[in-house]
């Protein structure tokens, strides 16, 4: 981006999410039954602008739909008719304003590394209920569309064109020194409405590398990476008591970039490939934790650039 230029990329994902796993393994009685479905699409708005040709910084902006739905009564509550489904919550997450510079000089495109350093703000409710057997339950900690935190995100990324392709990398870590969230987690508030099992803010992270091809055709690309992503067992900083799902989900990711009439999309298929839910620490026991996993995801994302005197840019 050239000093005072805007770009808005918009993006969208979706999942559906309804394989429970214990460890690497599937949790078959769960599975058997058909247990809880997390259901998600969030879009996401990212607005950037340049300092310079070097130093730029944005806000991004997510707003969620999700679900957890059941499928059957809950045990303990001894209801034997029909459960309520489409708990959950919408709308506002937790945003991020981030600052960021280029390492080496922008006038040159074979090569660069960027490194940002973000702040995640508590903007997304971290107590959204549902109304489950005739009281208000707080929803499962996976569809609370905040942390209850304020996080610091420091990331990396970088890129490298070839002869005949190009080659990137990003990693990300949000740092979340708060311990708890005070909010009761979903399952024991099914159980117990005096419980004292807290929801956790956790840190969360996320990796990926890959490459762009491409094809005969002039407007298109192929694309591939590879991303890790999950919430550790403990936290970087302060103490990581409270209810956590610790995981580490795996993905490879192919995709298209589809350029015609001078704007550019973005569309990739992310496939899990590896899964490993991890035990949590309770009482400095471990603690197996049962997880939904997606097969796969979707996400489509659209970047215009404008302003600084330069009309319109695409990505």
């Amino acid at each position: 981006m050239k000093k005072g230029q805007w770009q808005l990329t918009t993006s969208f994902f979706h999942f559906y999410s309804d394989k429970h796993y214990i460890g690497t393994e599937p949790n078959t009685s769960i599975n058997a039954y058909r247990g809880p479905v997390n259901i998600r699409s969030q879009f996401n708005l990212d607005l950037t602008y340049a300092l310079t040709d070097r130093w730029n910084v944005s806000l991004d902006v997510p707003i969620q739909h999700q679900t957890y739905n059941l499928h059957r009564p809950f045990p303990e509550s001894g209801s034997t008719g029909p459960v309520p489904l489409n708990t959950g919550s919408n709308g506002l997450g937790d945003m991020t304003v981030r600052a960021g510079r280029w390492l080496f000089s922008t006038e040159q495109g074979k090569g660069n590394v960027f490194v940002s350093l973000g702040l995640e703000m508590p903007t997304g409710n971290d107590a959204a209920t549902s109304n489950l057997y005739g009281r208000e339950v707080p929803v499962d900690i996976s569809v609370q569309p905040g942390n209850g935190a304020w996080g610091v995100v420091p990331t990396v990324q970088a890129f490298r064109s070839l002869r005949r392709f190009s080659v990137y990398g990003v990693a990300t870590y949000l740092i979340n020194p708060r311990n708890t969230t005070g909010t009761k987690a979903f399952f024991p508030s099914l159980r117990d409405p005096n419980t004292t099992t807290i929801n956790s803010s956790t840190d969360q992270y996320v990796a990926e590398f890959g490459g762009a091809i491409p094809t005969p055709i002039h407007w298109l690309y192929f694309t591939t990476s590879y991303r890790f992503s999950g919430v550790p067992v403990h936290d970087l900083f302060g103490p990581s008591d409270g209810f956590r799902r610790p995981a580490n989900l795996q993905y490879i990711s192919p995709g298209l970039e589809v350029t015609l009439l001078g704007r550019t999309v973005n569309f990739s298929l992310p496939i899990v490939t590896y899964i490993d839910v991890k035990p949590r620490i309770v009482n400095g026991v471990n603690t197996n934790t049962d997880s939904t996993v997606p097969s796969f995801m979707f996400s489509i994302s659209y970047p215009l650039r404008f302003g600084g005197g330069g009309g319109h840019h695409i990505l």
